[in-house]
């Protein structure tokens, strides 16, 4: 008998705590006036009765007293489970779109900026290029004589500033060169192609005599002494640095690669690297022609 009594007692606590679970979301006072049994409404007579009675109600008095506990407190005994929210919310998404929105906004005016300045469109350039200027070497081509750029005036002239040992691309260069001058002519043009070296210390004038009569019959071939070639090419920014071990008499030289285009004031106009084809050279050499009045 008695252990029919804890049972349905135990099951009369599970039922109360069911029913003041927070997904009913009911008070618990409700709760424990409603749902819990009054007197003999568990249908045992006699002594199992009134104590099985007795713990339900202990029961129903716990439930009531948590039921006033959180009335006086201003909640449910039942705790309320906030709603959960995803990672990004409506605002931080506005907020992340406003500030990419806003970046790519100046990126592209600085960039439309910066390309118009490039392209002229914002008004004529002022002064010239701290490029180019005469100087004086001996002609190769002459057998040493003295010779000044000043001899080139008149005419348009192409400079490009390397050295009789260079392995590869010196000869590649000069052989662009001399079909770019050959263009220029078949176009109704005349520019001068001139080597400089850049290495007087092995270029002799006899060395660079025979390199240039390889490439074209009207390369002019500059050479001289080491302070002198040093100031060419200081006038015209060209880089360059010896490479290799001290002493080593197969040394290279490090250098830009760039020729050089003058008018026929002796004024620099512009300059090609070496992304471009002797056509390309040609058609630009070409047009600067056309732009300056031939």
């Amino acid at each position: 008998m008695f252990g029919q009594m804890r049972q349905l007692a135990q099951a009369a606590v599970v039922a109360a705590g069911r029913l003041s679970s927070p997904a009913l979301g009911t008070p618990a006072s409700l709760l424990a006036s409603k749902h819990l049994p009054r007197g003999p409404a568990l249908g045992t007579p006699g002594l199992a009765s009134s104590a099985v009675w007795a713990s339900v109600r202990g029961q129903r008095g716990v439930l009531e007293a948590a039921a006033r506990l959180g009335g006086a407190r201003g909640y449910c005994s039942a705790p309320r489970v906030a709603p959960r929210q995803g990672p990004v919310g409506w605002v931080s998404l506005a907020l992340t779109c406003a500030t990419g929105g806003g970046l790519l906004y100046y990126y592209e005016r600085e960039r439309s900026r910066r390309l118009e300045s490039i392209s002229g469109k914002t008004g004529p350039s002022v002064g010239k290029a701290a490029i180019g200027g005469d100087f004086t070497l001996q002609n190769a081509n002459q057998d040493g004589k003295k010779f000044s750029t000043t001899e080139l005036h008149g005419k348009y002239a192409l400079i490009y500033f390397g050295f009789t040992m260079c392995p590869d691309i010196c000869p590649d260069e000069m052989e662009k060169m001399a079909e770019c001058v050959d263009l220029v002519a078949k176009g109704g043009g005349e520019v001068v192609p001139v080597f400089v070296t850049i290495d007087p210390e092995r270029d002799t004038v006899q060395r660079v005599k025979e390199y240039v009569k390889e490439f074209h019959p009207k390369m002019v071939g500059l050479t001289g002494s080491v302070e002198a070639c040093k100031d060419a090419a200081r006038k015209y920014r060209v880089y360059h640095h010896r490479t290799g071990a001290e002493g080593d008499p197969d040394y290279l030289v490090d250098h830009s690669i760039i020729m050089y285009l003058v008018d026929k004031g002796g004024e620099f106009i512009t300059f090609y690297g070496k992304n471009l084809e002797a056509k390309q050279m040609a058609d630009a050499i070409l047009e600067e022609m056309k732009r300056l009045g031939h």
